[in-house]
């Protein structure tokens, strides 16, 4: 667990384990309703996804939620799939509306950062959709560098331009 003392709060990170999958899945909802657009997932999908998909989910990535006042407030993800060529990938990144700029994404980057660096990563790396002018800048603030490489995905039925982002961890 992380935390972080600000605006008289607390801010705790804590990593899910399977039997989380219902935290993580309310959490990850509750991300795909605010913002959908700024997502690769599809929120009727995940809806309806049953308990051992979240259980599998859980156990191949790394998920992180962040509590503020023991109130779930933000969510993250390694992306470690096995067939990930290119490394890990911070992913799912959301922080609730409410709490935006009082430092539950720092925290919750930061948990990211340090157990990728604990598997071993050296870089870890992460795309934003070109029009998510506030991630983009968020991410630079925090050291990352990019954009490096665009690419063009069809997401929910359109195509859109991610781009690349990385920072060297240790």
């Amino acid at each position: 667990m992380l935390e972080l003392q600000g605006f008289h709060r607390q801010i705790s990170v804590f990593r899910l384990e399977a039997d989380d999958w219902q935290t993580a899945r309310d959490v990850r909802l509750s991300a795909l309703t605010d913002s959908a657009a700024a997502f690769l997932g599809d929120e009727a999908a995940e809806r309806g996804y049953n308990e051992n998909q979240w259980r599998a989910e859980l156990d191949v990535h790394v998920w992180f939620v962040a509590r503020l006042d023991d109130k779930a407030v933000g969510l993250a993800k390694l992306n470690r799939s096995p067939d990930q060529s290119d490394g890990i990938h911070l992913e799912a990144m959301w922080v609730a509306p409410d709490v935006r700029r009082r430092g539950v994404g720092e925290v919750l980057v930061s948990a990211l950062e340090a157990t990728a660096a604990s598997l071993g990563a050296q870089v870890l790396r992460l795309w934003v959709f070109t029009e998510n002018r506030s991630a983009r800048d968020f991410y630079l603030r925090l050291g990352y560098r990019g954009p490096l490489h665009p690419q063009k995905i069809e997401v929910n039925g359109r195509f859109r331009i991610e781009e690349e982002f990385e920072k060297r961890l240790g």
